[in-house]
């Protein structure tokens, strides 16, 4: 529990430096790029946001917890860590490749080729950051200090940089030399340190991380690529204004929801350990994390909704107007998310439940598209915001059903072996 707490500490401190260096910036970018330019901003960076998805593949819930049970082996250690890396290298060049030949046949993606290419260099520092092998050995004071650090830079940067609507590139150039930076930092910390010990990797070895990895990846991409492409195909049904608008409001949404990431990143190790060593403490753990996480989502929806219209007014300004609704409608986004995590994230693959909770995840990509498809068309950015809404309360809805289903009310006894 000292570790966990540590942890919990360490990354609340980075994952403040996550939102609110963006957040300071935001006034500047929604002005200065306009709502037509920010939405081109945000089409590109969530379309570079599907490599990085492919780049992370997952891997933060599989090799986490096999760095976390062989902590102390060394020699493990430095061998999952380089299958790992391995594998991740091996997914980046092809992600590269695939968006490459993807602006050379899209006129919609060759108009912004410079700028998704340059973006590309988010995935590039996605891989270069091993979040998931801090995580497993439980100490994340380095790389969160080194990340905090290029984080706190990035905003007189951007400041320096964004003057007029025609330096977009330089704003996404900013958001890319972040991660990638401080990925070449802790790879020479880890080099200084000797950390690690260099391990010969074979091709099946990589293969195997891979195709271990699969099942996480389908379920838990899946998530992530549906919240992308909200912005993508809003933009591409509605136009840049309307995504500016919801990409505006979505901004702030995900920066409510990043509050939790240091709470779930450190507890899904220690959640993953206990399974393993000493289930019952396990679910004592998880009783107690529902409770507190779903007090802190409830608090921070209700001040979501009641607080919208100042929050525009100071962040974004009159042309932003429009972004009011939107973040009323995705204002309790955050509640289900926070409830859906405890329910799927935390518990479920713990228990092995990979089946079940990749269903669950499949469906609700399913009903977000087809909510989309329909809502953005009528309703522009409103649309998209409920399609938001709705998609996550099926989510949580789901999981709790599943893990009652499958006799896991760990509200009320002791799992059954």
């Amino acid at each position: 529990m000292a570790s966990f707490q540590k942890n919990f500490a360490v990354l609340m401190m980075l994952q403040v430096s996550t939102y609110a260096a963006p957040l300071l910036t935001l006034p500047l970018l929604t002005r200065v790029l306009t709502p037509g330019g920010y939405g081109r901003l945000a089409f590109a960076m969530a379309f570079v946001n599907y490599f990085i998805v492919l780049t992370n593949y997952g891997f933060g819930l599989t090799a986490t917890p096999q760095i976390s049970v062989n902590r102390d082996n060394r020699q493990v250690r430095s061998r999952v860590f380089w299958e790992t890396f391995l594998a991740q290298t091996t997914i980046t060049t092809a992600g590269f490749i695939v968006l490459l030949i993807l602006t050379f046949i899209f006129s919609r993606l060759a108009q912004d080729r410079g700028l998704l290419l340059l973006g590309f260099g988010m995935a590039v520092g996605a891989m270069l950051i091993p979040t998931w092998y801090f995580q497993g050995v439980e100490d994340l004071r380095v790389i969160s200090l080194i990340v905090f650090t290029g984080r706190v830079l990035s905003v007189p940067a951007m400041f320096l940089l964004v003057r007029n609507r025609e330096d977009i590139y330089w704003a996404m150039g900013v958001n890319t030399f972040v991660p990638l930076l401080s990925g070449i930092a802790i790879f020479v910390y880890l080099y200084s340190r000797r950390e690690l010990d260099f391990v010969a990797t074979p091709m099946r070895d990589i293969a195997k991380a891979l195709k271990d990895g699969w099942s996480v990846f389908m379920a838990t991409a899946i998530t992530e690529i549906y919240t992308s492409s909200n912005i993508v195909l809003l933009a591409l049904i509605s136009g840049n204004v309307s995504a500016g608008y919801f990409a505006a409001g979505d901004k702030l949404i995900r920066a409510a929801l990043g509050m939790l990431t240091p709470l779930k990143t450190a507890a899904y190790p220690r959640i993953s350990y206990l399974m393993y060593h000493a289930r019952d403490d396990a679910f004592a753990f998880l009783r107690k994390m529902l409770a507190f996480q779903g007090t802190i989502v409830a608090v921070i929806s209700l001040l979501i909704f009641a607080g919208a219209p100042l929050a525009v007014k100071i962040l974004y300004g009159p042309q932003f107007f429009p972004t009011i609704d939107v973040l009323r409608w995705m204002a309790f986004v955050p509640l289900m998310s926070g409830l859906a995590d405890v329910f799927g994230v935390q518990t479920m693959l713990p228990l092995g439940m990979k089946a079940q909770f990749s269903r669950v995840l499949l469906g609700s990509a399913v009903l977000n598209f087809g909510l989309l498809a329909v809502l953005a068309k009528l309703y522009n950015e409103q649309g998209a915001a409920a399609t938001v809404l709705a998609v996550q309360t099926f989510v949580a809805v789901a999981m709790a059903a599943t893990l009652y289903l499958q006799g896991v009310p760990f509200l009320k006894r002791k799992i059954a072996e």
